[in-house]
């Protein structure tokens, strides 16, 4: 069998006392386009920033690409040890946030290139010639002077999604990257993560409240309420024939709220 590109084993998070993830275990194969879909405090984004190495656990383990990111083992190393190894695991690993997160000093080639400089050992030179590229990838290439108080939501989101293609990363995570943007906004960004759902190899997990996309944009579908895993299946099955009473009731408030599935 191939060996999962990610895998959570009995995940326990909490915030104090709130639990927030309580025994989570689910797989990502290599390649596989997954969407974490439920409501809000339902534990989505959370999966992200451990993988991420934003948010520790406190039980259980992660692994990405068969090595550990959050272990019993890991937990007990030295905080400078610790870090050097979460250094090198966030090495593999992209994230494209709601809010952009782009440096406003910086022009948008600038954004890109500066994490394959520090981090990725590029050249200048190399690191220009790979950021003119992925900007090219999404529609960006004019703009690669500008600054982000210079562009519109999508433009930003674009540049972000580039910057963090730039360090080559195995696993892609996108973190309802659309709902900060203007409804005539939201398809530009869609179609460059369709545009990389279709011609990449990375494994990508995307928490989205856009169901239509999702739909189009996953192998699979993981349906969370309260930190647990309530219902997994292939877009069809979760859409169109949910087993379960609570993934019902969630698509019944997304069709009353007027959203297509």
């Amino acid at each position: 069998m191939t060996q999962p590109m990610i895998q959570f084993s009995e995940v326990c998070k909490f915030y104090g006392t709130h639990p927030v993830l309580t025994d989570l275990s689910f797989t990502v194969s290599p390649g596989e386009k997954l969407a974490l879909i439920g409501a809000s405090g339902s534990g989505k984004t959370t999966i992200l920033r451990i993988l991420m190495t934003l948010e520790t656990v406190q039980r259980g383990a992660v692994l990405v690409g068969g090595h550990p990111l959050w272990s019993a083992e890991t937990m007990t190393l030295s905080p400078r040890r610790r870090e050097a190894h979460l250094e090198h695991m966030r090495s593999n690993i992209g994230m494209v946030f709601q809010q952009f997160n782009l440096f406003p000093h910086m022009s948008v080639l600038q954004n890109i290139t500066l994490a394959p400089v520090l981090r990725g050992g590029l050249t200048e030179m190399a690191a220009r010639d790979l950021a003119m590229d992925l900007l090219e990838m999404v529609g960006m290439a004019s703009k690669a002077h500008a600054l982000p108080a210079e562009l519109s939501g999508g433009q930003k989101q674009r540049a972000a999604i580039a910057r963090a293609l730039a360090l080559k990363p195995k696993v892609m995570l996108f973190d309802e990257v659309t709902s900060a943007l203007d409804p005539e906004l939201v398809e530009e960004v869609l179609n460059v993560l369709r545009k990389l759902a279709l011609d990449t190899d990375m494994t990508m997990l995307l928490v989205t409240h856009e169901m239509s996309f999702a739909r189009d944009f996953a192998d699979r579908i993981l349906f969370l309420d309260g930190g647990r895993i309530v219902e997994e299946g292939p877009p069809e099955q979760i859409f169109r024939n949910p087993q379960q009473e609570r993934t019902k009731a969630f698509l019944r408030k997304i069709v009353a709220a007027g959203l297509s599935l």
